[in-house]
């Protein structure tokens, strides 16, 4: 549900309010940025800029890995730093986007305290702490929630931001087919005679480097079919974003309800969960399926989750990818022994060294 149209304005009044006297505003993406969360911190940034005099830095951690999120930057020209080449101690206030404190998915120094929160994940109980935080879980896109702030301030949005506003909530929201709410499509509608198509394009079809069809080939063979769960273990990945980018990819799958993917990238183990199911809750589930072996999150049809050290050797991540897989099986009531996804001549495709199936024979939930 929309909140009221005066809703905005006080929220403004109160981020300017908490702002007044502070010199140094730090911006914080969640790891490895998406484009909800890029177009969010720096639309956040502008205003910033707008309320107070003040110098306004937007960071990340991880990696930037999917062609599509590069190209955003690229195309875009959006201000964007690493995390670890700044210095948080020296700013007195610090806003995290699209993330919260202890989700564990953002690079925040242990023990930092936000100034700023905005989120549409579920509200965490340590987020309450937070001076001011604006957490909508019943919105579609981070980005949308800065977009009503724009607004209340009189904004006008050049091109270049409008188009990666636009294309954050198309992106996040599968041009508003999954968890899209009447404010997002608002502020959809508003921005599209704004967008710089030629730069939107651009964004939507980079160009593609050779190794990510190994990584599509890796992760075909990695596919068992459940019933209607589709399992990928993708093995090691060469950016966390590949493990999101085939759960997206197999949820498409003609019968297919929900997918998991799970891949190895660097010491860490990383799984996303997709359904098409617009009344389930993947962040729910990826929540029971993680349980305590790592940290998980999410909401609607998409949920990510990460085991930190999960993947420090072959026999570990092998262990903990058998558990997981078992436990969605076992969670979504699947088909225990799943089928290849593809077979040529009836015989099963292997162009790399053959996977355990998930789960193995005789493997129960953990």
């Amino acid at each position: 549900m929309a909140r009221p149209p005066d809703a905005a304005e006080k929220r403004l009044e109160q981020l300017a309010h908490l702002l007044h006297g502070k010199r140094r505003l730090l911006i914080v993406t969640h790891d490895n940025p998406d484009p909800d969360t890029i177009a969010t911190g720096w639309a956040l940034l502008r205003l910033a800029r707008r309320l107070r005099r003040m110098r306004v830095d937007l960071a990340y951690g991880g990696i930037i890995g999917r062609g599509e999120n590069r190209a955003l930057l690229e195309v875009l020209k959006v201000p964007l730093q690493r995390l670890d080449e700044l210095d948080p101690a020296s700013y007195d206030a610090i806003a995290l986007v699209d993330s919260q404190p202890g989700t564990g998915n953002n690079s925040l120094p242990p023990g930092t305290v936000p100034t700023v929160v905005i989120d549409h994940h579920p509200l965490r109980r340590s987020t309450r702490e937070v001076p001011f935080y604006d957490v909508r879980e019943d919105y579609g896109a981070s980005v949308t929630i800065v977009s009503e702030y724009l607004h209340a301030a009189g904004m006008r949005l050049d091109r270049r931001l409008a188009t990666a506003i636009f294309y954050a909530i198309k992106a996040e929201t599968k041009n508003l087919g999954r968890d899209a709410s009447r404010a997002d499509i608002k502020v959809f509608l508003d921005l599209f005679p704004l967008v710089d198509n030629h730069a939107l394009s651009q964004i939507e079809h980079p160009p593609i480097p050779r190794n990510y069809f190994s990584m599509i080939d890796q992760a075909i063979d990695g596919t068992r079919l459940h019933g209607r769960v589709a399992v990928t273990r993708s093995g090691e990945v060469s950016n966390p974003d590949v493990v999101a980018e085939f759960a997206d990819l197999m949820v498409r799958l003609e019968g297919i309800r929900w997918s998991l993917a799970v891949g190895r990238y660097g010491p860490d183990l990383w799984l996303s969960i997709r359904t098409n199911l617009e009344r389930a809750n993947a962040g729910r589930m990826i929540r029971r399926v993680v349980g305590d072996l790592g940290m998980a999150g999410g909401h609607g049809m998409m949920a990510g989750g990460k085991i930190p050290d999960g993947a420090v050797s072959p026999a570990k991540a092998a262990e903990l990818e058998e558990i997981l897989c078992t436990r969605a099986l076992s969670l979504l009531r699947a088909e225990q022994v799943g089928v290849p996804l593809v077979e040529v001549n009836g015989v099963v495709r292997r162009s790399h060294p053959a996977r355990p199936p998930c789960p193995r024979s005789g493997a129960s939930p953990t």
